[in-house]
């Protein structure tokens, strides 16, 4: 099938169909378009794979589990998955949240470094879906600033939605023939400039500390302004990434707390067992340099109205009745970021040093008259 263009209508079983708006961008894998699902009239996002890609042996299975994935994670900071469906033609397609924002990755190039406490907060809530990955035993393996999508919460602060888990790795899963190997020992998926070490030597025995690494190199990134490894040659950034340091993040900003500085570089340890271990170890790490207090707030995850879509035709996703619309995971109540802006003492403390100056000045008026002017008293 061509790439999706403006206006071009795909219809669904049951008389439904998806009428599709702009193009949303375009990567190595397929093209997001914005689409408005009739009847209901509902706003979404489609993720289309590129027909070169079709026949790939493996990519198209990518596809289907990464919509089998997402669909598992209920975080708020996840994007959501509805399902997968097939156009007439047979070209798979998934049915996605349509987000307004920009990633990480556009933040960084038109803004440059970001502030500690900014960054901090980013980072902290991509961990916070992590969080929930891994518990699940889903190591995501592609960290980038690409897939930290940035929107706005309730309250218009940032709300990061971790992007793309089309090629995580799942812990202990079942192999055979309903649960095919999606890769080989000893070969690796990713974005290298951001890969552990122990990832780029194709390890088999990943886990969540991998996922930790790369925010250490993403946060290294907002935090620099820069990679924390580059080179144009493939096998010399690997060279550098498995055997050398980064330059160290405080000769490249003084500004920023030293104790902060030893966490990202705890956090990108070439050795895991000197890593910080876990998603959460990493995001109680940065709570001191986030400046953010949780404020009771409510993010609702429902989305605005039922949407009646046809049964996913992965048979790894689980098939709804025709007539039942997708069941959204359950709504969860979530803490919103707010920055507090804290000089140390509460606003009504100044009045009282107003008032205490004002009688230190009428008293020292007073003992003035009673020795320069005694005649004025009497």
């Amino acid at each position: 099938m061509p790439v999706p263009t403006p206006g071009m209508s795909i219809p669904l079983p049951r008389g439904e169909s998806f009428q599709v708006g702009r193009v949303l961008g375009t990567g190595g894998m397929g093209t997001v378009v914005e689409a408005t699902h009739a009847p209901s009239g509902r706003r979404v996002a489609l993720k289309f794979l590129h027909d070169d890609l079709l026949g790939h042996p493996t990519i198209p299975q990518r596809f289907a589990r990464e919509v089998e994935l997402a669909t598992m994670l209920h975080t708020a900071h996840v994007a959501r998955t509805f399902g997968l469906e097939r156009t007439p033609q047979g070209t798979p397609f998934m049915i996605m949240e349509l987000l307004d924002g920009r990633d990480l990755n556009s933040l960084l190039r038109a803004e440059g470094r970001l502030a500690p406490a900014r960054a901090t907060r980013l980072i902290s809530q991509a961990c916070e879906a992590l969080e929930e990955a891994h518990a699940r035993g889903i190591v995501h393996r592609d960290l980038k600033p690409e897939n930290l999508f940035i929107g706005k919460g309730s309250d218009g602060s940032d709300w990061v939605k971790v992007l793309d888990f089309g090629i995580s790795k799942v812990l202990d899963a079942p192999s055979g023939p309903a649960q095919p190997k999606l890769t080989k020992v000893g070969t690796t998926v990713g974005t290298p400039e951001y890969m552990a070490p122990e990832q780029l030597r194709g390890a088999n025995d990943l886990d969540g500390s991998a996922d930790v690494y790369s925010l250490g190199c993403v946060l290294y990134e907002a935090l620099s302004g820069r990679r924390p490894f580059t080179s144009p040659r493939y096998e010399e950034l690997v060279r550098l990434i498995c055997s050398t340091d980064p330059a160290p993040l405080a000769e490249l900003r003084s500004d920023l707390p030293r104790a902060l500085c030893a966490i990202v570089a705890r956090a990108m340890a070439r050795d895991r067992k000197a890593r910080i271990p876990t998603a959460r170890a990493l995001r109680e790490a940065l709570i001191p340099y986030a400046s953010t207090r949780r404020a009771e707030g409510t993010v609702v995850m429902e989305p605005n109205g039922p949407i009646s879509i046809p049964n996913p035709s992965n048979p790894r996703v689980s098939p709804m009745p025709v007539s039942q619309p997708i069941a959204p995971p359950p709504a969860r109540v979530a803490t919103i970021d707010q920055t507090i802006v804290d000089d140390g003492e509460p606003p009504s403390r100044g009045w009282i040093f107003i008032v205490i100056g004002v009688v230190a000045l009428l008293v020292a008026g007073g003992v003035l008259l009673f020795f320069v002017f005694p005649h004025v008293l009497h």
